[in-house]
């Protein structure tokens, strides 16, 4: 693919905007941009929002970027202020498109695009939050209406998008996301868990939110261990978030403490990958989950709640296993026949990497959103 150059001959600059500061599916895919896109001669500029918990934008300096952050008055109208600061910054810093990562810099990104007759992309990951309320809707329609690509990265977030916003099907472009086949060490892993050599993990990586269904796990793992056939196993949650002292409650309540683990944010996923024998997605909503693509990537046999996107990744019983959301019952009996098939979960796991390797590589993310941003200087 040939470099994208910007109207007046130079590197194409591109500001990759998001509100949030924290661990997630949309960050990861802001920070994979921000360490591809210079490989194909293209020129990221971050911007989030002051005040921030500091995950992304220090991962961001450490890839050689310093975020723009720029503070937000939070109200339930737009802040102006905030607008002229952002267009200030795009004309300074000679910005050739906006790309807006969720509704919050989806929004500003229409406004402040508007202002400098700068063209904008939005991509909405998931998050169904906006269609809840008609101020919302509205304001998102309104830029989108603007925008030179809308992306949802599966087909069931473009539907959505095109549903709720009244966008024709044509106006909203699909990219699916995309991770790096990024290698762990299982010895690691295993030891940091202090795991036995014959025990089984489990293992969940997400925040600790209502949507991530990991209520849904835990009272799974009650009926699991009333199960004498299973080889010994035990289930480890990576992610923070504000159900962690609910979860800590129910652990505690059901007698799961050796069997069920909290871990907090972690640093070495691929390691926790390599250890485990099984993952698990228990969500009651997803777009196209980073993190499972991350674990069908290092080849761990999955077992995820068909909703949001998920089933376009996971075949049941061939690249994985589909369980009903919210269905204690139903994520045991997978479960369990992950744990007591080895062989059956290894040639599954094996499919479902496959098809990862092929389809879902993060080069292929970054090369269509290339071609998003050369379309869009070049309608300009």
């Amino acid at each position: 693919m040939s470099a994208p150059v910007s109207p007046n001959g130079s590197r194409l600059r591109v500001a990759q905007l998001i509100e949030s500061d924290g661990p997630g599916g949309a960050e990861s895919v802001l920070l994979a941009l921000a360490e591809g896109l210079p490989h194909r001669q293209v020129d990221v500029l971050p911007v989030g929002l002051a005040g921030g918990e500091g995950w992304l934008s220090g991962r961001l300096r450490a890839a050689g970027h310093e975020p723009f952050l720029p503070p937000i008055h939070r109200t339930h109208r737009i802040d102006v202020a905030l607008v002229w600061k952002l267009a200030r910054w795009v004309r300074t810093q000679r910005i050739d498109v906006l790309h807006a990562h969720e509704w919050t810099m989806a929004v500003y990104a229409g406004a402040v695009g508007a202002l400098t007759r700068t063209p904008h992309l939005i991509t909405m990951h998931g998050g169904r939050y906006y269609a809840s309320a008609w101020h919302r809707r509205q304001a998102l329609r309104w830029s989108a209406q603007r925008a030179d690509a809308v992306v949802g990265v599966a087909p069931s977030t473009c539907e959505h998008l095109a549903s709720t916003l009244a966008l024709p099907p044509s106006h909203v472009t699909l990219v699916p996301n995309g991770v790096p086949h990024r290698l762990g060490h299982r010895d690691v892993g295993r030891a940091s868990l202090a795991l036995h050599p014959n025990e089984k993990l489990l293992l969940a990586v997400g925040n600790l939110y209502t949507v991530k269904g990991h209520h849904t796990l835990v009272a799974a793992a009650e009926r699991l261990r009333s199960d004498p056939s299973l080889p010994p196993w035990r289930i480890a949650i990576a992610g923070r978030g504000d159900e962690e002292a609910a979860l800590r409650r129910q652990i505690r309540e059901a007698g799961l403490d050796d069997r069920v683990q909290l871990l907090g944010l972690r640093s070495d996923i691929p390691d926790l990958l390599a250890a485990a024998d099984g993952w698990v997605m228990p969500s009651l909503s997803e777009g196209l989950p980073m993190a499972l693509l991350e674990a069908l990537m290092a080849g761990v046999p999955t077992v995820c709640s068909a909703v949001g996107g998920i089933p376009a990744l996971i075949e049941s019983g061939v690249s994985g296993w589909l369980v009903e959301p919210n269905n204690p019952a139903d994520l045991c009996q997978a479960l369990a026949v992950l744990l007591q098939n080895p062989t059956l979960a290894r040639e599954v796991a094996a499919r479902g990497q496959s098809m990862a390797i092929s389809e879902y590589g993060v080069d292929r993310m970054i090369d269509r959103y290339v071609t998003l941003y050369r379309d869009a200087t070049e309608r300009g």
